[in-house]
């Protein structure tokens, strides 16, 4: 015999999931507004939270709001942090999916009488914000998305203070015990003044967002510099030469001053492989074992450089690179430095960077090296 479901518990299903929608489409718009940002976010999932709540004929205490939110735990203050980063490609799609995760948690938790043990919600979050994010085309592109579904100024306008401060504690306590990654990831994404303490500007991925990132030369040469730093190679200078190339000026302590004339056949970086096709146009040693001992190492090392330009780090230097130097010609894999770097090593709902982007073509350019940029769908 079928069980009856209560009429009022249909209804309440109805209008939760519609509510959960509109706060997730919601969400799409606030995390790409600056003047919103992520406290914003935050005041959409509690005004989310409280329609919830109406729709099942409950006032909520503020405090049982933070603490619903909190017992989430560090999966969603991490993913939460993600989505300061200012790249639509990974904001849009986490604050779309965490939204609806916490509406379906709040909409199950208050089915089931507000029970104190919150921890079972947390499969619940986990489940709807994967449904989440397969559906985050769907619930980007609904008409609710322009209406807010409270005050989102940072004035907040009802007494929500209470709220946010336990949030925060919540928050800030979760992410304590966030294993390395997380942990190291909410000190990057923190809004820090200094640009060597983040790992990619939000310069950089408005960029990288637009197609290209320019890398000017004095930033290469700055990298190459501190690599070949004791070694037999000494950097004189490297500049945009003609016709898209780049003129490198070396100084080897025996045999003097080198120069090297470099064009980009091929440049790949993907959540696959990451390799680059140097042809050598103006090179003159007699020595060829030295001559491809100059080609590998600058080689790499140019590599190596424009890898810790884009991302803002330094990659350790191990042996991550093969080489193939051949009729002029100078291929270099170096997936595994790629993937042995922080940004991709860290993954927000099994995607990284890569799974975002990819970056498809180095161009040299009077102003800089331009890495050409593709999104992914």
């Amino acid at each position: 015999m079928t069980k009856e479901i209560p009429i009022e518990d249909i209804d309440f299903d109805k209008e939760a999931e519609k509510i959960c929608r509109w706060g997730a489409a919601r969400a799409s718009v606030i995390a790409v507004t600056p003047v919103l940002g992520t406290v914003a976010l935050m005041a959409n999932e509690v005004y989310m939270i409280m329609r919830l709540a109406d729709a099942k004929g409950e006032k909520l205490e503020d405090g049982a709001i933070a603490g619903l939110l909190g017992s989430l735990g560090a999966s969603f203050v991490g993913q939460t942090l993600f989505t300061l980063i200012p790249f639509t490609p990974v904001q849009i799609p986490l604050a779309i999916a965490i939204t609806y995760g916490v509406g379906k948690a709040a909409s199950a938790w208050l089915k089931a009488g507000q029970p104190a043990d919150l921890a079972q919600f947390k499969e619940v979050f986990n489940e709807a914000r994967d449904e989440g994010m397969a559906k985050f085309k769907e619930f980007s592109q609904m008409d609710s998305k322009d209406i807010p579904l409270g005050d989102e100024s940072k004035k907040f306008k009802f007494a929500s203070e209470p709220i946010f401060n336990k949030i925060k504690n919540q928050a800030d306590t979760a992410a304590d015990k966030v294993e390395n990654t997380l942990a190291d990831a909410w000190k990057w994404l923190q809004p820090l003044k200094e640009k060597s303490e983040r790992w990619l500007t939000a310069q950089k991925w408005d960029a990288i967002s637009h197609g290209g990132l320019t890398i000017p030369y004095s930033d290469v040469q700055e990298k190459l510099e501190k690599s070949l730093a004791n070694s037999e190679f000494t950097l004189r200078g490297i500049n945009y030469c003609d016709f898209a190339q780049i003129e490198v000026h070396i100084e080897h302590q025996k045999h003097g001053k080198i120069k090297l004339l470099l064009s980009t056949e091929e440049f790949t970086i993907n959540s696959k492989e990451a390799y680059v096709r140097l042809r050598v146009k103006d090179f003159e040693v007699v020595d060829n074992d030295f001559a491809q001992l100059i080609v590998e190492t600058m080689g790499t090392k140019l590599i190596m450089s424009i890898i810790n330009a884009i991302f803002n780090e330094t990659v350790l230097e191990k042996e991550d690179f093969t080489c193939n130097y051949y009729d002029s010609v100078l291929e270099v894999h170096f997936t595994q430095l790629v993937q042995n770097s922080k940004i991709v090593q860290i993954s927000f709902m099994d995607k990284n960077i890569l799974n975002f982007v990819q970056f498809v073509a180095l161009i040299p350019t009077e102003s800089g090296l331009l890495v050409k940029s593709n999104l992914r769908n």
